[in-house]
């Protein structure tokens, strides 16, 4: 039988539309009826017809694109997100590279569409941050009930005018589902985009749906309900249940009920006591895991160790970032020094069960601000190297700029103590806090990260890698080591390598990983 999605050989396609709400586009071969493509419907069934000037284009769409009668709702809907014009987030980012990796696309994008224009919150393989949306492919994915495919972009006449398709990156193919919010708006699109012309298959079609519904959820969940509020009561906990159907449900039927969400401040004001209980609850049950992401050295370009990410595995959320409860976690000292030491106990443990020590491979474990104002960590440190024999050479802890600066002589003198012990110490994210060179003279610092921020965009923007040489010399002259954060691609490990940056982490090396995968990649990429 001949490919589902070979769009060259199709005849004019018309599409047979079921009783329940799924679309089937199908076509008759000589082997029998072929399904094209199938998804669920998002607005009433229509007559819809695949012309045959649209079939080598590969486009799949209706005839008559559906223009929505609500453009000012949504773009309010849109602005009531507070997602606009905001910082990176990792979140998103990581959610971006998935679905690259996925498709097998060089690109992929988390988009706004505003008014006048389409941002981008988050990117992969595109340095621009907007482009003008008329011209935009995400301009008619918003549209569409579901997936929105361009196999050659330079055979539709739509976005000839695109400046992603007219000039560099050259976009040829292009696939894009909507982000649907909890009233049912379209306000932007995860889409990927390759400089070749292509399909995506049918897994990876799925794929892009599922992860196109995540992020519709956290932007759901960005502003007006965090993740962890949500499960402080059965009120909330009964709105997250409303915010995951209705996601599901802009794949499967519209129209879908207005959902509301709790005020921040309430979500504040009543959740903090429950989730600091449910974090202590979340150790007990060992549902906090640890994720570890490898390092390389560049001159030699071997893996010389890991660094440990604490996820929470939660029982009905999924997986939590640690972004989402650490913050809240430090408000406490003793739930910030519990999820601490599980991830320190975590992390020596399958050190030394999986050979990682043996074979000369150190970890590194994060520390929070409040960690450095607790005069007893370095003994339970201590307690815990000693109860697995592990030496303490072969762990760094990392520290953040803002740790050392609410008690500069309390941090300084734990720093002391825990350097007195053996453990290496680095500081991480170098340069999106309180940077100064007071701290790197009289704090006992081996390591230095530099933040992702600045090691991204080393290739094109000549500050951002002018900043990192000179933090480069600065580390070295200091007798510091220097460990790139973020490298996502191999010209800019090449380049960092070329500066004399000792290190290097991100996901041009691998992405964090379970210790299972990690072994098993180990012993294929030992040599990076």
């Amino acid at each position: 039988m001949r490919s589902a999605l070979d769009c060259r050989k199709v005849p004019p396609l018309r599409c047979r539309i079921n009783a329940d709400p799924i679309f089937r586009l199908e076509f008759d071969s000589h082997d029998g009826p072929c399904v094209l493509i199938s998804f669920a419907l998002l607005v009433p069934p229509v007559n819809l017809l695949i012309s045959e000037e649209k079939k080598e284009t590969g486009s799949i769409r209706p005839k008559k694109m559906v223009v929505p009668n609500n453009e000012f709702e949504r773009i309010e809907a849109l602005h009531r997100c507070n997602i606009l014009d905001t910082a990176p987030e990792d979140t998103f980012d990581e959610l971006v590279l998935l679905a690259a990796q996925i498709c097998g696309a060089p690109i992929a994008l988390i988009t706004l569409v505003d008014a006048n224009r389409q941002w981008f919150k988050s990117k992969l393989g595109l340095t621009v941050d907007e482009i003008p949306r008329g011209s935009s492919f995400c301009e008619h994915t918003i549209q569409c009930p579901g997936l929105f495919a361009i196999r050659d972009a330079l055979e539709d006449g739509r976005f000839s005018n695109n400046p992603l398709v007219s000039a560099e990156p050259k976009i040829r193919s292009y696939a894009g589902v909507p982000l649907i919010t909890a009233e049912g708006f379209a306000v932007g699109t995860l889409c990927v985009m390759s400089p070749v012309p292509k399909l995506l298959t049918k897994d990876q079609i799925r794929a892009l749906e599922i992860l196109g519904r995540q992020v519709s959820r956290w932007i759901a969940l960005r502003h007006s309900s965090s993740r962890m509020g949500a499960a402080a009561g059965a009120a909330v906990s009964a709105n997250i249940g409303k915010v995951e159907r209705a996601s599901q449900a802009s794949y499967t039927n519209r129209p879908i009920q207005t959902l509301t969400t709790p005020a921040p401040e309430s979500l504040a004001n009543t959740s903090r006591a429950f989730l600091l209980r449910r974090l202590a609850l979340a150790v007990r049950r060992d549902e906090i895991e640890v994720h570890f992401q490898p390092k390389i050295e560049l001159a030699s370009r071997r893996v010389t160790g890991f660094e440990a990410l604490v996820r929470w595995m939660h029982p009905e959320l999924g997986l939590i970032l640690p972004q989402e409860f650490i913050p809240i976690a430090e408000q406490e000292a003793t739930q910030i020094e519990a999820i601490t030491l599980c991830v320190l106990k975590q992390t020596v443990q399958q050190a030394c069960v999986r050979g990682w020590v043996e074979r000369g491979l150190h970890v590194a474990v994060n520390l929070s601000a409040p960690s450095l104002q607790n005069g007893r960590l370095p003994s339970l440190i201590l307690g815990i190297l000693e109860s697995w024999n592990f030496p303490a050479r072969h762990l760094i802890l990392e520290i953040t700029e803002s740790a050392f600066m609410s008690d500069f002589s309390l941090a300084r003198a734990t720093l002391n103590h825990l350097r007195e012990i053996g453990v290496s110490l680095s500081v991480d994210d170098y340069g999106t806090g309180y940077s100064s060179l007071a701290y790197l003279k009289e704090l006992p610092l081996q390591e230095l990260k530099i933040d992702r921020g600045f090691v991204t965009n080393i290739q094109r923007r000549e500050r951002d890698l002018a900043i990192v040489r000179a933090t480069v010399e600065l580390a070295h002259k200091l007798g510091m080591t220097v460990v790139a954060e973020g490298v996502e691609d191999m010209a800019t490990l090449e380049t960092l390598d070329g500066i004399g940056c000792d290190g290097a982490q991100g996901y041009a090396i691998a992405r964090p990983m379970r210790a299972e995968e990690l072994t098993e990649w180990l012993e294929c990429r030992y040599l990076f």
